[in-house]
């Protein structure tokens, strides 16, 4: 009986067992959004742009075009994120009670140096993003329609995502330099000061903005190399030049309200109405520079009613 017992314990471990000696699979972002069914519970190494804050715990690579896919992500182990989201979200304690399962998968977590490393920053800084390669399990979620569109869900805030299990974080890029904005909103909770329920979202330009944001980004840097320099250099210019699409033929009166050295925020009042310009030096736009320099980039664009 005893021996059955030990039999027994063994091979509830194997799964365990088996993916702790294995290779993960090296795969892209790209990879996992054309085909998530494919890597469903795949034990995978990924690399790209961990952002982290509120209702936000994702991986995402700015270059590839996704729509209908993004992958949250969650450790392993015993360990909490500290992520506020619906439902219920990771904020109200420091460690579970018991190792993370998912799909009956019960997951571990190796909390060495890089990952306390990495926890930390992300407890320093509430909203941030983070190059960063990882160790995981891919859970694909589930497929479902929308319209025409394809959408994978189920993890995550209000079940948005694929899901990625967090089991080691194999590195990330420290944050070292002043000049870069290294927030992960791209200027979406600046306050205006105005009525929120009358706000108008008229541009985002993010690395968690699957709607092509993050390209128009990338975009605005090679524009910047070949041809347009004061974009380095002039965050006013930046902003004025980001408003003649939405505004042809109307001469726009910036006011800068926040003048830091990775953000700018301008203001154009028209009467009631009051446009928000954010102008940053966004971090992941970095590792698409030719060089050091970063371009400004209009970040933000939103118009709203104000008393």
């Amino acid at each position: 009986m005893k021996h059955a017992l030990i039999v027994t314990l063994f091979l509830c471990q194997l799964p365990l067992i088996a993916q702790s000696i294995s290779q993960p699979r090296e795969v892209t972002y790209c990879e996992l959004s054309k085909n998530p069914a494919e890597f469903n519970r795949t034990f995978v190494r990924l690399t790209g742009f961990v952002t982290h804050g509120l209702e936000d715990f994702e991986i995402h690579d700015p270059a590839c075009r996704t729509q209908g896919f993004s992958i949250w992500l969650m450790y392993g182990g015993t360990a909490e994120s500290n992520t506020v989201y619906c439902c219920p979200g990771e904020a109200s304690r420091e460690s579970r009670g018991a190792p993370v399962t998912v799909e009956g998968i019960t997951l571990p977590l190796e909390q060495d140096q890089p990952f306390q490393q990495f926890r930390e920053l992300l407890r320093r800084e509430p909203d941030t993003t983070a190059s960063t390669t990882l160790v995981g399990t891919f859970f694909s979620g589930k497929r479902e329609l929308s319209g025409a569109d394809a959408i994978w869900r189920g993890y995550g805030h209000m079940g948005c995502c694929s899901l990625l299990v967090i089991q080691r974080v194999t590195s990330f890029e420290p944050h070292t330099r002043t000049d870069l904005d290294y927030t992960a909103e791209g200027g979406w909770y600046e306050d205006e000061g105005c009525k929120w329920a009358t706000e108008r979202d008229l541009g985002h330009v993010s690395v968690s903005n699957w709607n092509d944001g993050a390209q128009k980004g990338i975009e605005a840097q090679k524009k910047a190399e070949d041809g347009e320099p004061w974009a380095f250099t002039n965050a006013r210019r930046v902003a004025m030049e980001s408003l003649k699409a939405l505004y042809p033929d109307r001469v726009q009166e910036l006011r800068r309200v926040k003048n830091a050295p990775a953000r700018q925020v301008f203001q154009w009042n028209q009467g009631k109405k009051r446009t928000i310009i954010v102008v940053s030096r966004p971090y992941w736009l970095s590792f698409y520079a030719k060089g050091n320099a970063v371009a400004w980039v209009s970040t933000m664009i939103k118009e709203v009613e104000c008393e």
